[in-house]
């Protein structure tokens, strides 16, 4: 007996080193927290706020299986720096596989191909200037209970693709349909990026069906980089078209970041546009470390899309104009 527990110790301890060899865990995050003063021009009313801006904590792991394909997981949870809490795994957690030669396949949380592209040339992203204030469709989201294709990068060109059930109270045989599917084709060279996305599914607006079409675009040259992005939604629901577009620039020197944008957006049969323009500037302390400041104004909309972890997030539907200075720390 004794001897078959030595033998047993002593298999553990040497397979140990061939298991780490072929699997790994990274523990990484975000942390960025901003204060932020608001003025509502319509009703004279000012306010402040402390917003946690789509901060986070994840872990995340692969296995070599050999033949170029690995095992891989993530879990990743928000975390609300200026309050308490945050749900579980409630950001992009899934686990897959991975082949340099196939693509990647996951099946959990994950955002849809057609949000990707949007978050690639957002010069505000996860500030609460984000792009999404103006640009977002319903869309602009993660497909829960889904399976997301990625393919391998063919000189420049690549696709991804989701399917997602979208609900978490459906039961086998319910005939209530959430579902959605996500599409969207990418190309990159050098300074270069174009994507093309597309999302479709009665999960996007309860009661109907909406289709969204979305053209992104960034262009780096020497100092300066220009970004475009193009969005129409079709809702079945209102049978109302909503059109939005946003242009931006941005020009380094040194650790600085100077950069700007202008976003707006107009539904069929609605009175006023929904517009914002927002001016910003960067300071990297490290590479991992950046402190910014940034003033932004907006007609008929509410700052906060990147407040992720707060529950005040400005006036809806007023002109509002928000000032803005935060600190985001990667790790």
């Amino acid at each position: 007996m004794k001897k078959s527990l030595i033998a047993l110790a002593v298999a553990g301890v040497v397979s140990a080193p061939a298991f780490a060899a072929t699997s790994n865990v990274d523990v990484y995050g975000k942390l960025h927290v901003s204060v932020s003063a608001f003025n509502d021009q319509e009703a004279g009313v000012e306010d402040m706020q402390v917003s946690s801006n789509a901060s986070r904590i994840g872990f995340k792991g692969s296995e070599d299986l050999g033949g170029g394909l690995a095992a891989i997981w993530q879990i990743e949870t928000g975390v609300n720096m200026d309050e308490t809490g945050g749900t579980w795994a409630n950001r992009n957690t899934f686990v897959g596989l991975k082949s340099d030669a196939m693509g990647t396949l996951m099946i959990g949380n994950y955002d849809t191909p057609l949000k990707l592209i949007g978050r690639n040339i957002d010069l505000f992203g996860d500030t609460l200037a984000d792009s999404r204030n103006v640009t977002a469709g319903l869309s602009d989201t993660r497909g829960r209970n889904s399976v997301t294709y990625m393919s391998p990068s063919f000189s420049g060109l690549a696709f991804a693709a989701q399917y997602s059930n979208s609900s978490d109270s459906r039961t086998f045989g319910d005939a209530t349909d959430d579902s959605f599917w996500s599409l969207n084709g990418t190309y990159t060279n050098g300074p270069l990026f174009v994507g093309l996305g597309y999302s479709d599914g009665d999960a996007l607006e309860a009661g109907g069906v909406d289709k969204e079409w979305r053209l992104s675009a960034g262009y780096s040259f020497g100092d300066f980089k220009v970004v475009g992005q193009y969005d129409k939604l079709k809702s079945e629901f209102s049978n109302d078209d909503y059109r939005a577009w946003l242009l931006g620039g941005a020009y380094t020197m040194g650790n600085v970041v100077l950069k700007a944008n202008y976003m707006d957006g107009e539904w069929d049969g609605f009175n006023g546009d929904i517009k914002q323009w927002t001016i910003g500037a960067d300071y990297n302390l490290s590479k991992r470390t950046t402190v910014y400041a940034l003033y932004a104004d907006g007609e008929n909309i509410g700052f906060g899309f990147g407040a992720g972890g707060s529950d005040r997030i400005g006036p809806d539907n007023e002109d509002v104009s928000v000032f803005s200075v935060g600190v985001v720390h990667s790790f």
